[in-house]
């Protein structure tokens, strides 16, 4: 009698320390509220001191997926294939958002998705909305560790039901991790590609591009900003052996690749940054 009592108090206690707080309304909005409520005396061990988990007002939310997955409280898996909506809003520099969020995307083995919609609105808001097939969920922990790398922050997750996530995230301060930097006079010899080329340079006026002999590269180069706006378009439709270009102004990414095929370079480029 005295330990029912004792387990009841507990029970009585943690769910009193959940409630109203935005962590819990969180956790029983990612997990549901059936899970939530067989797991209660768990939660509340789990997430007793909020302080960890919360700073400023904003979840940790890297931390909070981490401790839902290792003790098992997040369940990715579902009944048979169906069909995902994820809904991707990108607070701050659009153009950069896009492309941190599809190369997440390829890294995390989701290569076949549908784009349903995308926009930016004058806030300079940009929403994507996916449409994929699978048995899995898109898992959250790997996600957010990758969006990590490029220093992008995840700001809320919200689980709208029937397989349909939304996550916003914060890229006032993203990088692109998947560059190669390269200084002023240095020479950087490419093997054969798997993608188009993407380079990152600093305060560098001139690009030398050199083409090896077995190669029938058309050139297509692209010069972008540090937010990854277009700047310059430079394609050629007669092969080339090589290609030398002033850059733009505020040039910090450029991409290099094919204007057809990257098998047109499988022996690789040179570049030479001045």
């Amino acid at each position: 009698m005295y330990r029912i009592f004792v387990v009841t108090c507990i029970n009585i206690i943690f769910t009193t320390l959940l409630s109203g707080s935005i962590l819990k309304e969180k956790v029983e909005n990612i997990i549901g509220t059936n899970d939530y409520k067989i797991h209660s005396s768990l939660i509340g061990l789990l997430f007793k001191n909020e302080s960890l988990y919360i700073t400023n007002d904003r979840i940790n939310y890297n931390k909070l997926f981490k401790t839902l997955q290792e003790n098992g409280l997040l369940n990715l898996q579902l009944n048979k294939p169906s069909d995902i909506e994820i809904e991707f809003i990108g607070i701050n520099k659009h153009f950069k958002s896009y492309k941190i969020l599809n190369d997440t995307m390829q890294v995390l083995g989701f290569r076949y998705f549908f784009t349903k919609s995308m926009s930016v609105n004058s806030q300079d808001y940009f929403v994507w909305n996916i449409l994929f097939k699978a048995e899995y969920m898109i898992d959250p922990v790997m996600l957010l560790n990758e969006l990590k790398e490029a220093n992008s922050l995840v700001t809320n997750v919200v689980n709208n039901g029937n397989n349909k996530w939304t996550y916003e995230i914060d890229f006032q301060n993203a990088e692109l991790s998947n560059t190669i930097k390269v200084a002023k006079n240095e020479r950087i010899s490419f093997q054969k590609p798997l993608r188009a080329y993407m380079i990152e340079v600093e305060n560098a006026q001139n690009l030398q591009v050199i083409s090896r002999s077995s190669n029938h590269w058309f050139p297509h180069i692209v010069f972008f900003d540090k937010d990854l706006k277009v700047l310059q378009v430079i394609e050629e439709n007669k092969i080339q052996k090589g290609v030398r270009v002033d850059m733009p102004d505020d040039t910090r990414y450029i991409k290099i690749t094919d204007l057809y095929n990257l098998i047109n370079i499988r022996r690789g480029l040179s570049i030479i940054v001045r």
